[in-house]
């Protein structure tokens, strides 16, 4: 510890944040072919539920409007989202989750979630990062991920590392 407690804790939750990002990083492109990017794509739309604007959708997520754009394409292609124009600005489009985009984030969910258990039972700083607030110390913490192929069931989706 440095004589700056403050920066001393956001330095350890900068570390434990890219332990978890990398760690899931790899999980999602193996397991489903999707990058941490297109996850949180993904999350944004399903909290959504229905059409939701390009650009909002760019605005609520830690992304850039180009990344954005490119992975959405990558997930229209793949056949996880849909698009249609903007009815009120013919300049932008709409996207949702297709059926196939809401099966595949809540499996991948439930991956991250197993993965997030089993961070916090092994790396402490990651523990101290998604620890309850006020909470008994820890996350819930599952079980192991099961057999889980590392090839992965759904090969290369959009932004798996190719």
């Amino acid at each position: 510890m440095t004589a700056a407690p403050l920066t001393d804790r956001w330095m350890a939750t900068v570390r434990a944040g890219a332990q978890i990002v990398q760690a899931a990083e790899r999980l999602l492109s193996d397991t489903y072919g999707l990058c941490v990017s297109a996850f949180e794509i993904m999350d944004v739309m399903e909290r959504e539920g229905d059409w939701l604007r390009a650009g909002e959708l760019s605005a609520r997520v830690s992304r850039s409007q180009p990344q954005v754009s490119r992975l959405l394409a990558q997930m229209v292609d793949a056949g996880y989202a849909e698009r249609r124009p903007c009815a009120t600005d013919r300049r932008g489009f709409d996207v949702r989750l297709t059926s196939a985009g809401r099966r595949i984030f809540a499996e991948a969910t439930a991956t991250v979630e197993e993965l997030l258990g089993e961070l916090s039972g092994t790396a402490p700083e990651v523990r101290g990062l998604l620890a309850r607030p006020g909470g008994s110390g820890g996350p819930d913490v599952p079980e192991g991920r099961g057999g889980r192929s590392p090839d992965g069931p759904h090969g290369g989706g959009p932004g798996a590392a190719k």
